[in-house]
């Protein structure tokens, strides 16, 4: 629905856009094949496989602490049992915290993916800055992500739609 809208108002802006360059770019093979994206990817890849090492050491403590307590628990007395089932309860909430830690929103993983791409992404937009200047591009859309990454000066239509909107509303 944005993209026809979008689409609607550029060609319904006529000469102005008549001699305008418009072009796209497609992020995801920029990302495949750019040869920098290599290093980081190898980076992030080690990184990742030493937090499952760790998740999966967790786990395997976990797992050992209940097979342990399934064994023995007819040989326990209660006040043996409760404190095997609180170790179990601490590793558990251990080895779940870890996991959020790395895999959750705000996680390890989310913030090393963002520390390693971010470097890139502003290499890209230096170059996308640089072309649309001396190239005289109006516009460069992201065929991956669907939105603008470039757009030059004094084609940003807002103010001038909000403004005719506001006129409309007394």
């Amino acid at each position: 629905m944005k993209g026809i809208a979008l689409a609607t108002l550029l060609l319904s802006t006529g000469a102005a856009f008549a001699e305008s360059k418009i072009g796209y770019i497609d992020s995801a093979r920029i990302f495949a094949e750019y040869k920098g994206t290599e290093d980081a990817q190898r980076t992030f890849d080690s990184e990742v496989e030493q937090w499952e090492l760790q998740a999966q050491g967790l786990k395997t403590q976990l797992d050992s602490l209940e097979g342990e307590y399934q064994r023995q628990s007819l040989m326990l007395s209660e006040t043996r049992k409760r404190e095997r089932q609180q170790e179990i309860l601490t590793k558990r909430q251990e080895y779940e915290t870890f996991v959020q830690s790395v895999w959750g929103p705000q996680g390890k993983l989310a913030v090393k993916n963002s520390e390693l791409v971010q470097p890139i992404v502003e290499l890209i937009n230096v170059i996308l800055q640089r072309l649309g200047v001396e190239e005289d591009y109006a516009i460069v859309f992201d065929a991956s992500l669907g939105g603008i990454v470039y757009a030059a000066e004094g084609i940003d239509l807002t103010d001038r739609i909000i403004e005719e909107l506001n006129q409309g509303v007394q």
